[in-house]
């Protein structure tokens, strides 16, 4: 069963694992979406800070909060598929959850680029909450790419988290 928001965000829930399915245009170039996903000194402006070795086989630390290795809400993981500037899979492990993964793809779109971020073998309620945790995110990366402030975290969650929370 799947829920759509209008923003263009999907929680499908199945009977085995729940996915998460975004497709956003962006008003840049989809080599400059890539660097802003992918480069620490970008992502930290949207995302957090990202440590590690973004190429098959390396491993990465997203801290989301603080920037410390320790903090509550930093994810981990191995780099599975890497195609500069188009594709970006990784596994995603976060306290107190099973592995799942991520996917990023850039893809161009008349003038413009389009990331479509899709994050499967979630359980129905990790879904539900990455649902509005990813749609703030890419809001904040659409801030970002767009050259305006990053509105904070807080300022979006409760709202963005709410039109997912009868998914499924």
């Amino acid at each position: 069963m799947s829920a759509r928001t209008p923003d263009g965000g999907t929680v499908t829930i199945g009977p085995d694992a729940a996915e998460v399915t975004f497709r956003r245009p962006y008003a840049t170039t989809p080599e400059d979406l890539w660097d802003a996903v992918t480069d620490p000194d970008r992502a930290r402006r949207w995302l957090g800070a990202l440590h590690g070795d973004l190429r098959v086989g390396g491993t990465y630390e997203l801290r989301m909060g603080e920037d410390r290795p320790d903090a509550d809400d930093v994810a981990h993981g191995e780099i599975l598929v890497c195609e500069p500037p188009r594709v970006l899979e990784l596994t995603w492990r976060f306290p107190g959850e099973r592995e799942s993964r991520v996917r990023a793809t850039v893809e161009q779109d008349g003038d413009g680029a389009v990331l479509v971020l899709l994050h499967t073998a979630l359980d129905a309620a990790a879904a539900r909450g990455y649902g509005g945790g990813w749609h703030v995110f890419l809001d904040r990366l659409d801030d970002h790419c767009a050259g305006r402030p990053v509105r904070a975290w807080d300022e979006l969650f409760a709202e963005r988290r709410a039109r997912y929370a009868d998914a499924g």
